[in-house]
């Protein structure tokens, strides 16, 4: 039992750092937005961001030059329902059961007010 508790404690730690050691990403709020509202925004876009790498970031994002980017979504990419079901291996990495309706909405809140990249970079590799 303490060995199984050791492992935990390690495992979570792990995850801990990766999600600490990911870069900071800017968002694109509106101006007309708020100040307690871009507050709100900020939050759910950094827990976005978190979910992000750990459910997407492995299929999703690129390499160019060395720098890992995250891949500019259209909005139209950006709903539940397609973002869940337009591409088949969603149904078996990302089914209801590892990522919830709620965690997915929060990811898409995160892709869709993060910083735009150079418009050379691809949307999303074709996945």
């Amino acid at each position: 039992m303490k060995y199984i508790k050791l492992i935990i404690g390690f495992i979570a730690m792990f995850i801990l750092i990766q999600c600490r050691s990911q870069k900071k990403v800017q968002y694109e709020l509106p101006e007309a937005m708020l100040p307690h509202v871009k507050v709100f925004y900020k939050a759910q876009c950094e827990k976005g961001q978190t979910l992000y790498y750990l459910n997407c970031a492995k299929c999703h994002n690129s390499k160019i030059k060395g720098k890992e980017l995250i891949p500019d979504f259209k909005p139209e990419q950006l709903t539940g329902y397609t973002l869940r079901v337009a591409n088949a291996q969603h149904e078996t990495n990302m089914p209801d059961t590892l990522v919830t309706e709620e965690e997915l909405g929060i990811i898409m809140t995160f892709l869709g007010y993060k910083k735009k990249n150079n418009p050379i970079v691809p949307c999303c590799k074709g996945k």
